[in-house]
């Protein structure tokens, strides 16, 4: 007769032992949950992080993953004397006065003139469209808005006009009312190619540059360059995103950053042969 008591004794402590609410926060459960491939918010990782080396099918193409050996180009433009303050660029005849090889690119001379140009270059690849002495048309546009966009080309002199070198640091593909300035070369943004998780921490998308030349196209994703016009130009995009300005931060709030242009793209076309 005292085993009942003591069953009934034991019976309500075991459940409200196994009733007990469990600890921390339980969160949402999805697909991945019980994964242990080393993402999450612990992790310090997503699970569509650029440098994943695997692409699975809503990876995109795996062109969206960062090479070993990324592009990295840029110049840069020194004018003595100084352009005016609201001056919307500079075009001239120039001949090349000078030229300084560096580890990681050159530096040009130009003489147009009275006015003189330096062009600090940074390179993936030796310079050889010209050489001290060569005649070459410099045009320059240059516009304020977030920052400063520029862009740029090195033509040889009429009649021939082949681009030989060009670039842009800007918030659009041409200049303003210019679309035609890189010709031959014609160049449209494709955006949503690399789908990208854009959190408070990330808010900028990866976008790829369609590159035209002739009946010849070539997609070309930042980090990334390809040779166009059976191989008379190499084009290297350094930099295509676009930015949001607003984004939910997961908790009912947004984060907002108002204070950066909506696309960026740093781009450089070097002309290979003719």
């Amino acid at each position: 007769m005292q085993t009942l008591p003591r069953i009934l004794v034991i019976l309500p402590a075991l459940l409200a032992f196994g009733c007990l609410a469990p600890k921390g926060d339980l969160g949402q459960y999805t697909d991945s949950d019980g994964t242990t491939d080393g993402t999450g918010p612990d992790s310090g990782t997503t699970a569509a992080s650029a440098g994943d080396s695997d692409s699975g099918p809503d990876d995109g193409p795996p062109e969206c993953v960062e090479p070993a050996d990324p592009t990295e180009e840029l110049a840069g433009f020194t004018f003595t004397p100084a352009l005016a303050g609201d001056s919307e660029g500079f075009a001239g005849d120039c001949q090349v006065t000078a030229i300084e090889v560096l580890p990681e690119g050159a530096k040009v001379e130009l003489g147009c003139g009275e006015q003189v140009v330096e062009i600090d270059l940074l390179l993936d690849e030796p310079l050889t469209q010209f050489a001290v002495g060569d005649p070459l048309v410099l045009d320059y546009r240059v516009q304020m808005s977030f920052g400063t966009s520029d862009w740029f080309t090195l033509r040889r002199p009429a009649p021939d006009g082949t681009l030989l070198l060009g670039a842009l640091k800007a918030e659009a593909l041409a200049p303003p009312g210019s679309d035609d300035f890189f010709a031959p070369l014609s160049l449209v943004p494709q955006e949503g190619l690399c789908p990208t998780a854009i959190t408070c921490d990330d808010m900028d998308e990866p976008i790829a540059v369609e590159v035209t030349h002739g009946d010849d196209v070539a997609l070309v994703f930042p980090t990334r360059s390809a040779a166009i016009g059976d191989a008379t130009y190499r084009v290297g995009v350094t930099v295509a995103r676009k930015h949001h300005d607003e984004v939910s931060d997961g908790q009912g709030g947004v984060c907002q950053s108002f204070d950066i242009p909506e696309y960026f793209y740093r781009l450089m076309f070097h002309h290979l042969g003719d």
